[in-house]
């Protein structure tokens, strides 16, 4: 019997694949591998908002001196400038600290002591780190250095001393009135014989209130004449008004900057 089907037209055949088209996806994969990580570094810078470099705060102040810059300490066993003679990169940075502040104090005829505010917009900006190690560099320079914790809402000072908060300080001298803060002022620090601490004591809920009865005023008269250098932790100004109400008695304020951490928009509320 005679086949009924036959082949009209045999099928053109190729060596290449019709589908998929390989030129068109190298093309594509080069093109999104380009693209995608602009894309991300883009977004990401677009969306970066926080202070990286001295630069990005010497755009919003011209007028401001930038007295500093602390490295990072990856050693968190080396936070402290305890020993005087020390010449780690932390003691150095300090060091070029103490020297700045000196030089933008005011120039008085009278033989007082200078009194230094410490403070930051947001909590978390190293401003007790940094009025601690403040003062240990100015007592390694043989001055008699007094550090007062004002920042009586969240205190921290005495997590470097390994004691309560609760403990006596200067909540306490500012709400009675019998109490001498001469009595409150603790050492610390064995290598650094003519450093003091005033921790900042219990809690109270009224910080403001008794920083503005009067006595603390007295007290950084009092310490004038006793020390060379009064250095003051006090609260964020952003947070709470504590700091401002107290800044007039200050002859020169420090605002702490922390890289990766500080909002750019915070600059403009500080400067």
């Amino acid at each position: 019997t005679e086949p009924s089907i036959k082949v009209v037209e045999y099928a053109l055949t190729s060596s290449n694949p019709v589908s998929p088209q390989v030129k068109t996806i190298y093309a594509g994969a080069v093109l999104a591998g380009l693209l995608l990580p602009f894309s991300f570094l883009y977004l990401m810078f677009m969306f970066d908002t926080k202070v990286h470099t001295r630069d990005d705060i010497e755009k919003v102040t011209t007028n401001i001196p930038i007295l500093a810059e602390i490295p990072e300490i990856k050693n968190k066993g080396s936070l402290l400038f305890t020993n005087p003679n020390s010449t780690s990169v932390l003691a150095e940075s300090f060091r070029i600290l103490a020297a700045n502040v000196s030089y933008v104090l005011p120039k008085s005829d009278k033989i007082s002591g200078k009194v230094i505010f410490s403070t930051s917009t947001i909590k978390g900006e190293g401003k007790t780190f940094v009025s601690l190690n403040l003062s240990l560099a100015l007592a390694s320079l043989n001055k008699k250095v007094l550090l007062i914790g004002a920042d009586m809402r969240n205190p921290q000072i005495h997590t470097y001393f390994g004691t309560s908060k609760n403990q006596v300080g200067l909540s306490s001298y500012l709400n009675d009135a019998s109490i001498n803060w001469k009595e409150l002022l603790m050492a610390g620090f064995d290598k650094h014989p003519k450093h003091r601490t005033l921790l900042s004591g219990a809690i109270p809920p009224n910080p403001a209130y008794l920083l503005t009865n009067g006595r603390f005023e007295k007290l950084l008269a009092e310490a004038r004449t006793e020390f060379d250098y009064i250095i003051v932790d006090t609260a964020p100004t952003i947070l709470v008004t504590d700091t401002l109400l107290i800044s007039k008695f200050a002859d020169v304020t420090l605002f702490l900057t922390k890289a990766n951490y500080t909002d750019k928009k915070l600059l403009k509320l500080r400067y």
